[in-house]
C-alpha cells in the first residue's frame, strides 16, 4: 500500500514540543478508529513519517507458522511486493532484528552491512541510512519497522528512543488488530462449517453440496480457483466434480493422472501438500491464460482410511498458510468426504433395493411360466434369460411383461365367466287376437 509523505518535523523540536503521552493519544486514536489492519498500518506509517522525517517506511509482520517476516505495508507504492517479499527469521537486517529483538541503526551505506539483503524491486534498499526496530507485543516479536533516509543520517539516542516507543505502541495495536481479524475469520469459518453441516443434512444432491463447499472455500481463502476432485480408482484419474472460478476460463476441467500430476501427490502421499510458485507446466490449463503465479493447498478426501479425492485451493502469488487455515481446510475436506460417502451409501442402498425388487418380479414370472407351461424352476429361469438375450431386454422388463399378460388373461377369463353365469330374462310370448278373445267390436263397446 502507498502512504503519502506528510510534512516532516525536526525530531529534536518534536521532542521539545510533544510528550510521549500526546503521541500515545494519537496512536490510541488510530487504534480505536475501527479501521482494518491495512488501514491502521497506513495511518501508523504516516505518523512515523511525520515524526521522523524519513524518506521511506516499511512494516514487516511475522508469520509464525512459516517462520518468515512478510512485507505488509509501505510508504512508497509497492502493490506487487506487498505480501510477496519475505525473509526467514535471521535473514537480512530485518530478519536479524526479528531474531534478536534488537534495534539496528546504520547511518550510512546501509546496503554494505554484511547482514543486509537487497531486493531489486525495493528502491529503499539503495538509500544511505536505515533504522530497524522490532515490533513487540507481550514480549513476543510480531514484526519489524524499517525507517529509511536517502542521505547519511546519524540517528540520535532520542530518535531511536522515540521510534522504539512508537514501535512498542504499534506492536500492541497491530497484535490486537490481528487478533480481531483472526476472531472474525474464525467466526466466519465456524459459521461456514455449520452451514455445510446443514446443507449436507438437507440436500440430497451431491453435485449441489460439493458446489456449495467449493464456493464457500473460495470465498474464505480469496481463491481464484477452488476445486473438488473425485478419484476414479479404475483409471487412476482425478475428475473435477465441483469448481468455483473467479477468473474467466475458456477450457473445461479435464481429468488428471494420479501418477503424473501435482494434485495426484495428495493421493500418492495420502497427506496434505502445499506448493508455492507452481511451475507453469503444473498450472491447471483452465487457469494458465489468466494467472501465472499460484500457490496450491491440496487436502486429501478420506473415507474409511482410503483417499477418495482431493480439495484443491489455489491462491495468487507466493503464500504460506497458517495452522488455523490448514485445520480449517482439513475440516472442510472432511465434510466433502462425508457428503461423497453418504451419496455412495445412498446409491448402494437404492441399487440393492432395485435388485431386490427385480428378483421378486423375476421369481413371480418364473412361477407363472412353471404353472402355465409346466416347466421346472430352472427351465423357467433359463427361458427368461434366453429371451432376455435374444430380445436384448433386461430380465426384469420381460418378467413384468409376463406378469402383465397373465393378469390380463385372468381378467379376461373372469369377465367371460361372469357373463356366462347371468340368466336370460323370461319373455312372455305375444297372444293372437283370437286367443285373447279381443275383437274390434269389443273394443268399440269399451269406448261406448
Amino acid at each position: 500500500m502507498a502512504i503519502t509523505k506528510t510534512a516532516t518535523m525536526d525530531v529534536d523540536g518534536y521532542l521539545q514540543n510533544q510528550t510521549q503521552l500526546t503521541l500515545l493519544h494519537r496512536i490510541s486514536g488510530i487504534v480505536s478508529s475501527g479501521l482494518s489492519l491495512e488501514q491502521m498500518l497506513a495511518e501508523l506509517i504516516g505518523l512515523v513519517v511525520s515524526v521522523t522525517g524519513c524518506d521511506a517506511c516499511l512494516v514487516y509482520l511475522l508469520e509464525p507458522d512459516a517462520e518468515e517476516i512478510v512485507l505488509c505495508a509501505s510508504q512508497l507504492p509497492h502493490e506487487t511486493e506487498i505480501g510477496n517479499i519475505r525473509m526467514r527469521i535471521g535473514e537480512g537486517v530485518t530478519g536479524w532484528v526479528a531474531k534478536h529483538q534488537s534495534v539496528v541503526a546504520l547511518s550510512s551505506r546501509a546496503s554494505s552491512d554484511p547482514r543486509f539483503k537487497t531486493f531489486s524491486s525495493l528502491p529503499e534498499d539503495t538509500y544511505e541510512s536505515l533504522l530497524s526496530v522490532p515490533l513487540i507485543s507481550g514480549g513476543e516479536i510480531i514484526g519489524v519497522i524499517n525507517v529509511h533516509h536517502k542521505d547519511t543520517r546519524a540517528h540520535s539516542p532520542e530518535e531511536v528512543a522515540l521510534l522504539g516507543y512508537m514501535a512498542e505502541q504499534m506492536g500492541g495495536a497491530i497484535a490486537r488488530a490481528r487478533l480481531m481479524r483472526r476472531s472474525r475469520s474464525a467466526a466466519q469459518k465456524v459459521e461456514m462449517l455449520a452451514t455445510l453441516g446443514e446443507t449436507i443434512s438437507a440436500e440430497g444432491y451431491l453435485d449441489r453440496i460439493l458446489q456449495t463447499i467449493s464456493e464457500m472455500v473460495a470465498q474464505i481463502f480469496d481463491s481464484p480457483f477452488c476445486s473438488i476432485m473425485i478419484l476414479d480408482e479404475s483409471r487412476q484419474e482425478l475428475t473435477t466434480k465441483a469448481a468455483r472460478y473467479s477468473v474467466p476460463c475458456l477450457a473445461s476441467p479435464t481429468p488428471v493422472s494420479v501418477e503424473n500430476s501435482l494434485v495426484g501427490r495428495v493421493v500418492r502421499e495420502r497427506q496434505m501438500i502445499i506448493v508455492e510458485d507452481i511451475p507453469g507446466e503444473n498450472v491447471p490449463p483452465e487457469l494458465s491464460s489468466a494467472l501465472k503465479r499460484l500457490t496450491l493447498l491440496s487436502v486429501p478426501l478420506m473415507a474409511s482410511q482410503s483417499v477418495i479425492g482431493a480439495l484443491n485451493i489455489y491462491v495468487q502469488d507466493r503464500r504460506s498458510f497458517t495452522e488455523e487455515e490448514t485445520r480449517f481446510a482439513r475440516a472442510v475436506a472432511g465434510h466433502a468426504s462425508l457428503a461423497i460417502e453418504n451419496s455412495r451409501l445412498m446409491s448402494e442402498t437404492l441399487e440393492m433395493k432395485r435388485t431386490l425388487e427385480a428378483r421378486k418380479v423375476i421369481e413371480r414370472a418364473k412361477g407363472i411360466l412353471q404353472y402355465r407351461d409346466g416347466l421346472t424352476e430352472e427351465e423357467a429361469y433359463l427361458h427368461l434369460r434366453g429371451e432376455s438375450r435374444r430380445l436384448r431386454k433386461p430380465m426384469r422388463t420381460l418378467a413384468e411383461a409376463i406378469i402383465l399378460a397373465e393378469e390380463l388373461h385372468r381378467k379376461g377369463k373372469r369377465s367371460a365367466a361372469s357373463s356366462a353365469s347371468i340368466p336370460e330374462p323370461a319373455v312372455r310370448p305375444l297372444e293372437s287376437a283370437a286367443d285373447s278373445g279381443w275383437t274390434l267390436e269389443s273394443s268399440a263397446s269399451c269406448r261406448d
